[in-house]
């Protein structure tokens, strides 16, 4: 419970943003420019492994930073759908395509990006912005993170960046349907994963797993303060709208699925509770309530194995249109 700041603050210079605007403040409070349709970016060599074909690949951010993947793809059939894949902070694009997909009790899920392309999609694994493989050290993050401020840059702009970058570079490949792209993320790749489909209107479905969307506010009243750093924190943004407002506005018809635990340390149930409604009926309003969907399970901040099924279920019929 945050004591720092009171509870019934408000925010100063306080302009409500019209829907059909939202789309375009929020990227201007992320600091986010068009990604281009076509992304220059670096091939490895391809590893067959099981029917999988693999490769390394890398872009460059707008910052000049080298965002590493993995390609993955099956290496017959026709076009499919594809989904990139954006780890959490402590995850990186090997984990997520390592060749074994599972779980140890306690700990992160292993292998789901390839677990994806055994299910029929092609898909990109990226190790992200903010990720302890690339940010080196807190310190330089938090340094970071205040020094792009007055350039009306944010961390997470970066990251919502690389995610749809990474998007246009699957769409370019071969055997991959460029109109059915999907983002699916967790924690940090969670973000990553709504943000970047709130603000691209030309990703097709996502799905963030403990990806700290619901309400901003409730995580500042309700939630651990030091959770997060200041990259979540986007400036300004409280003065427009909240969570709900973003995914009502920017989202329907849109299939997007949210993996929210009732526990997780990222987002308090409260605010998880209070998008929902709003959000329902926007997608209600679209003639296509069906697609959207909140899972709510017991537990904590964990990708488990069930929602990893619930994500392909959800992916299968509406993304690939099984």
């Amino acid at each position: 419970m945050c004591d720092i700041i009171p509870k019934d603050i408000k925010p100063v210079f306080s302009q409500r943003v019209p829907r059909e605007a939202v789309r375009a403040k929020i990227q201007e409070l992320l600091g986010l420019e068009e990604v281009p349709a076509n992304v220059d970016f670096a091939l490895g060599e391809e590893e067959v492994v099981e029917g999988i074909g693999t490769t390394s690949l890398s872009f460059r951010n707008s910052l000049g930073e080298t965002v590493p993947g993995l390609l993955m793809k099956p290496l017959d059939g026709p076009a499919r759908a594809g989904v990139v894949c954006i780890p959490g902070t402590s995850g990186t694009a090997e984990r997520v395509a390592h060749q074994r997909f599972y779980r140890e009790q306690v700990g992160p899920l292993y292998g789901w990006g390839r677990e994806l392309v055994r299910r029929g999609f092609a898909a990109l694994a990226i190790s992200p912005k903010g990720c302890e493989a690339r940010r080196k050290s807190p310190e330089r993050w938090a340094t970071e993170h205040k020094l792009l401020a007055p350039y009306g840059r944010t961390q997470m702009g970066v990251l919502v960046e690389e995610a749809l970058s990474g998007a246009r570079v699957l769409a370019a490949t071969e055997g991959v349907d460029a109109g059915r792209i999907g983002l699916a993320g967790m924690s940090l790749g969670g973000n990553a994963t709504w943000y970047a489909m709130a603000c691209a209107p030309w990703i097709a479905a996502g799905v963030p797993v403990c990806g700290g969307v619901g309400s901003l506010a409730q995580v500042i009243h309700l939630g651990d303060s030091e959770r997060h750093s200041g990259y979540y924190y986007i400036p300004g943004l409280l003065r427009h709208f909240g969570h709900a407002e973003i995914v009502a506005a920017c989202m329907p018809p849109r299939p997007f699925m949210m993996i929210a635990p009732t526990r997780d340390e990222d987002m308090p149930r409260q605010g998880v509770d209070e998008l929902v409604p709003p959000v329902a009926a926007a997608y209600a309003a679209s003639g296509h309530a069906e697609r959207f969907e909140v899972y709510q399970p017991e537990g904590n901040h964990l990708f488990r194995m069930e929602y990893f099924e619930r994500m392909v279920d959800f992916f299968r019929r509406f993304l690939a249109g099984d």
